[in-house]
């Protein structure tokens, strides 16, 4: 197993972060949304490109009808985001933290793959692009579409789409780039 898959997963299972998601209750009309984009820092990143997924094979991706489209309600306050402990772990063990955002907003039906744009979520870093998506059918999936490109090597792309769990940490693996994501349920007020 490469070191840095070690490295990931050992960072992992100390945080308490799981690797897939299930099924939540229903109810909740707007989602807090809060992640950690990160780098490695060190030579391992350049082990090659792992290519995500945007689709789910436990959910249909039959015509929709009538479909709703998840919109930005506000970003939140540094001081209401619950990751700064794990931020503060992930930069002392040697990994570069590109943004720390936290938003809410409301889930698009699932199948739609509209997200919102990381500019719009005041997420403003050189060389990174695209958006996090955030889908409800029978099941809430959170995930993301995004670019780093630094120097003149190639890219690093991150596309992953899965179901994810109501206050559980859920780590996005890559080689050159990664996610810690945290879904709660939002209030109708947020």
């Amino acid at each position: 197993m490469p070191q840095l898959t070690l490295v990931l997963l050992s960072l992992c299972l100390a945080l308490g972060m799981t690797p897939t998601g299930q099924a939540q209750t229903a109810g909740a009309s707007t989602y807090n949304i809060e992640v950690i984009v990160f780098r490695n820092t060190g030579a391992r990143e350049a082990a090659g490109e792992l290519r995500g997924r945007l689709a789910d094979a436990n959910e249909s991706d039959s015509a929709i009808e009538n479909p709703q489209i998840g919109r930005l309600i506000s970003t939140r306050p540094a001081s209401r985001l619950q990751l700064a402990g794990v931020r503060e772990r992930l930069a002392a063990s040697g990994y570069r933290v590109l943004a720390h955002a936290g938003w809410t907003q409301t889930a698009s039906t699932w199948g739609t793959r509209v997200g919102i744009p990381i500019d719009s979520l005041g997420i403003a870093v050189p060389g990174l692009s695209g958006f996090f998506l955030l889908e409800r059918g029978s099941l809430l999936h959170f995930g993301m579409n995004l670019r780093y490109a630094v120097d003149a090597g190639a890219p690093h792309e991150l596309n992953e789409l899965r179901r994810v769990r109501f206050n559980e940490r859920h780590y996005y693996d890559h080689p050159g780039l990664g996610v810690i994501a945290l879904v709660t349920p939002g209030g109708e007020n947020n």
